[in-house]
């Protein structure tokens, strides 16, 4: 039936939105408009929940599968993406961290804690490690050393850019090193009953100093019998003290 828009008993509340149609005995209401913007959020709202049970429905095998696969900070943000994926990576077998360009810049102390959070967080091996110095944080190379050690580090990459710091002891500790790669830096005297690192296979050496009769001694660990691994070894820009006061 048709009501006036003056029947009070009929008449919507003033800040109702409504439409007014022309008639030929005057005006009638319609209807209010439908609300097409909430189906279109409800679809998105299913859509979300079931990228969720996808994700969750998704056995461990299969996530660390692709964990492995990111690189280890894409990794750490897999946290936010469901329950199950949170602090997944922490239980990965290995680790690969490459981090280029630790100082220098004014995003040095977040990459280096970002780096400290991964090895005190995730037990992990580390297979691969990479790692460019520039400055005062050069110093932290120490510690790290002394944890990759302890992990089983396989390739070791380091590379001091503006400065030239004595690398510390703890590298001749790395003894399951299959590639060791140093750039702008000084090899301190090999320890007492170092001999060789007898896994190495590759030994790349650039801008370095040799301190102390150093070549002397390199040339004896790689001529030994527990070195004779080594397929590959390239030496630039190195310099020799021959001399123990240098």
């Amino acid at each position: 039936s048709k009501c006036s828009a003056s029947n009070p008993r009929t008449a919507l509340p003033r800040d109702h939105p409504v439409k007014m149609a022309p008639l030929r005995h005057g005006l009638v209401e319609t209807a209010p408009p439908r609300d097409h913007g909430k189906k279109r959020r409800g679809r998105v709202k299913e859509a979300a929940l079931a990228e969720a049970d996808a994700l969750i429905s998704l056995p461990p095998d299969a996530v660390d599968s692709i964990l492995v696969r990111l690189d280890i900070r894409d990794a750490v943000r897999t946290s936010v993406l469901s329950r199950t994926w949170r602090h997944r990576w922490e239980a990965l077998p290995s680790l690969d961290l490459h981090f280029p360009c630790l100082g220098g810049d004014e995003g040095a102390p977040a990459g280096l804690g970002a780096l400290d959070g991964i090895l005190l967080r995730c037990p992990a091996r580390v297979r691969l490690f990479h790692a460019e110095l520039d400055g005062p944080y050069a110093g932290r190379v120490h510690d790290w050393l002394f944890v990759l050690a302890r992990r089983g580090v396989e390739i070791l990459d380091l590379s001091f850019n503006d400065t030239f710091p004595t690398l510390p002891s703890s590298v001749f500790s790395c003894s399951w090193l299959t590639s060791l790669s140093l750039f702008g830096c000084a090899i301190p005297l090999l320890p007492a009953g170092f001999v060789a690192f007898p896994e190495l296979r590759k030994l790349t050496l650039a801008n370095v100093h040799l301190q102390d009769y150093g070549e002397y001694h390199l040339r004896r660990s790689l001529g030994h019998p527990r070195c004779s691994t080594i397929w590959y070894l390239q030496m630039f820009s190195s310099v020799a003290s021959t001399s123990e006061n240098g």
